[in-house]
């Protein structure tokens, strides 16, 4: 087998494990997207401000690609913008109490993205330590743990400082 067809092949697990842990969550009701109006009006927000950065993304990802030559392979710079996209929509959403559910537990949401956290950062490691991640000069897919796994940190950072802080306000009241 080739890198390339490892690569797919690795691809293909990964995406069909996290669809099968997504489904279980469901099946447990652990995830259970059951917003309230003032929830989903804000989720559409953070929608809209997710979308952008998605746009602004891929715009300095063409800019920097033009202007430094390749400096990554297509799936790096695919996993950067999402990446990008994605965390500005869930920091909007978690900044407008919309992240979760009326449904969900905020200690297994927490749990999920740290143990993601560290799961990524750890295979990105991993790569770092072999020297897979940078390849005659350019990042390569490699990296898209490491990426993933900052994302989910950031998120988790955001959540439970704001957690922290709206659980201190209602003290206060």
């Amino acid at each position: 087998m080739g890198k390339e067809e490892g690569m797919a092949v690795g691809l293909a697990a990964g995406l069909t494990v996290g669809l099968l842990v997504v489904m279980l969550l469901f099946k447990k009701h652990i995830l259970d997207f059951t917003f309230d109006e003032r929830q989903e009006r804000a989720r559409g927000v953070a929608f809209k401000y997710g979308f952008f950065a998605l746009m602004f993304a891929i715009i300095l990802y063409g800019m920097l690609d033009m202007v430094l030559g390749r400096w990554c392979d297509a799936m790096a710079g695919a996993t950067l913008c999402l990446c990008v996209g994605i965390t500005v929509f869930a920091i909007t959403c978690i900044l407008k109490d919309a992240y979760l559910s009326l449904k969900e537990s905020p200690r297994y949401v927490m749990t999920l993205f740290a143990v993601l956290s560290v799961v990524n950062i750890v295979l990105g490691s991993i790569h770092i330590l072999d020297g897979d991640m940078v390849e005659n000069g350019i990042l390569t897919f490699r990296c898209t743990n490491l990426v993933v796994g900052l994302m989910t940190t950031v998120v988790l950072a955001v959540y439970i400082v704001n957690f922290l802080l709206s659980r201190r306000g209602q003290e206060e009241e």
